[in-house]
């Protein structure tokens, strides 16, 4: 009894000392303390409250203290239930490790021999109300797999945590894929930066592990792939457009920190349970399959690089014409899964979103040039040029070249926005939603000659992606509020006769 108070008084001390922390990092970006390298780096003095908030995880620094910090609030919320010290000891080492490596290495705290002027900002396709909520909503549910294994590890069941991991990195990962798609015309779900596709990894593997005996070390799985994928895009091996894309000794001090969890792990848990019933095994293959596939898309570039000594990049298409059709063969086995009450809701957002996923592998994308007047084909959509023009960007202090189009009768206005002071230019793409397709249109170049360069785009049923994200994050929480229903009314039942 003793060691298990120690083991959690520990995990508490270390958790509240990372938020406090994180709360006096939070203080100088909202009140943009210039002085400070990292808030001038990752803020402007004239940005909204919330885009400045944001620069608390918008680099390496802050966003790994963030990752750190919600591991332990999660941690501590799951130590409420567990009962062996070493359960508690995973998670309160875990935080501290994550923390060191994060002060001692890139260290938010630093300051500047003179205060910057007005700050840099965040990476301008990082400028996005999304942004103030996805990166904390991921972690959440990352957070989330490190509680399934400290259960594990107790000799508990991951169910419900393995359940809030789905539930809420399907949001998250969702939100992301909204925020490129509308914003960059990406692809949506499938042409996702790596640190999102490292985030499916998790996703899938938890998914598996809800299909399979929970009492498994198959449960462990989705938590070791949150510390892999943080390697790969904290250590710069993967290219992303995040500000922690660059920092080759964080991850080798995650890696090492990875290959002792994942031995320590292995070492203190056992596999245990039967097969899962009936059609249970069937999801479970498939998420394996696509696992498999995302896997090597992922990890496809840093094997390239090591051993060519050049850079590679997975495209888009690679993942919709792999796993699209994996999508498509799930739909029969999920619709027969609708027929037992069991996570009903969630089976039913699981098919709406897959259904969105295997339709948009049908897309059209082609690349054209029209001048002012000029009537073009591109994608199957009649595209009309009708001028380009340099108008006022989305900011006071920034400007955007416009280019005007009719794509089938609806006028659309792709631009591209020079950002001076990080001295890039980034794509805002035009969007017509359609219930069955979208429209985008992205502008790549434009000349005084009033003649653009264009990227047409027809994706048919995105709007399922979406819809079944949503079911699917209500229905794999959904189970938990009906337990808990249901304990409060046997309470009630067993406390009546007393009251009599």
């Amino acid at each position: 009894m003793r060691s298990h108070t120690i083991a959690r008084n520990s995990l508490w001390a270390i958790t509240a000392v990372v938020w406090l922390a994180l709360g006096r990092l939070a203080l100088a970006f909202l009140n943009s303390e210039l002085q400070w390298r990292y808030v001038a780096e990752q803020s402007r003095s004239d940005a909204p409250w919330y885009y400045r908030l944001a620069g608390v995880w918008g680099g390496s620094e802050g966003s790994l203290l963030l990752f750190a910090g919600v591991l332990g609030a999660v941690a501590a919320v799951a130590a409420r239930t567990l009962h062996r010290p070493l359960a508690l000891w995973l998670g309160a080492v875990t935080v501290a490790a994550l923390t060191a490596i994060d002060l001692l290495l890139v260290n938010p705290f630093g300051s500047l021999a003179a205060p910057a002027l007005r700050g840099f900002g965040l990476t301008p396709i990082l400028e996005h109300p999304a942004m103030a909520v996805h990166p904390p909503l991921l972690y959440v549910g990352l957070a989330c797999s490190l509680a399934a294994a400290m259960t594990v590890v107790d000799g508990s069941s991951p169910t419900a945590w393995l359940r809030r991991t789905v539930a809420l990195t399907t949001a998250a990962m969702a939100l992301g894929a909204l925020w490129s798609y509308v914003e960059q015309g990406w692809g949506g779900y499938w042409a996702w930066d790596p640190v999102e596709n490292t985030s499916l990894l998790v996703w899938l593997a938890a998914l598996v592990a809800l299909h399979v005996p929970s009492r498994s070390r198959l449960a462990l799985v989705p938590w070791m792939l949150t510390l892999v994928g943080a390697c790969l895009v904290r250590s710069g091996a993967t290219p992303s457009i995040h500000g922690f894309a660059e920092q080759a000794s964080v991850g080798w001090a995650l890696l090492a920190f990875t290959v002792a969890s994942g031995v320590v792990l292995w070492t203190c848990t056992r596999g245990s349970g039967a097969g899962a019933p009936g059609g249970a095994l069937v999801p479970a293959v498939a998420g394996v399959a696509v696992l498999g596939l995302v896997t090597l898309g992922t990890l496809a570039p840093v094997a390239i690089d090591l051993f060519t000594d050049r850079p590679a990049a997975v495209r888009g298409v690679f993942f919709s014409r792999t796993v699209g059709p994996v999508a498509l063969v799930m739909l029969p086995f999920l619709a027969l899964r609708l027929r037992t009450p069991s996570a009903r809701l969630a089976h039913v957002g699981a098919l709406v979103m897959l259904l969105g996923i295997g339709a948009t592998t049908f897309d059209r994308e082609e690349q054209l040039g029209v001048g002012l007047g000029q009537t073009v084909r591109a994608a199957g959509l009649t595209v009309e040029g009708r001028g380009v023009a340099v108008e006022p960007g989305p900011r006071p202090d920034v400007q955007a070249v416009v280019a005007t189009v009719l794509v089938n009768g609806l006028e659309m206005r792709p631009a591209l926005v020079a950002y001076p002071e990080r001295g890039g230019v980034l794509a805002e793409t035009a969007m017509v939603t359609r219930p069955w397709r979208d429209i985008q249109v992205t502008l790549v170049s434009a000349n005084d000659a009033q003649f653009a360069r264009l990227v047409v785009r027809q994706r048919p049923l995105m709007w399922a992606v979406w819809v079944g994200a949503v079911l699917t994050t209500v229905g794999a929480l959904s189970p938990d509020w009906r337990r808990r229903r249901s304990s409060r009314a046997a309470d009630e039942l067993a406390s009546e006769p007393a009251a009599r």
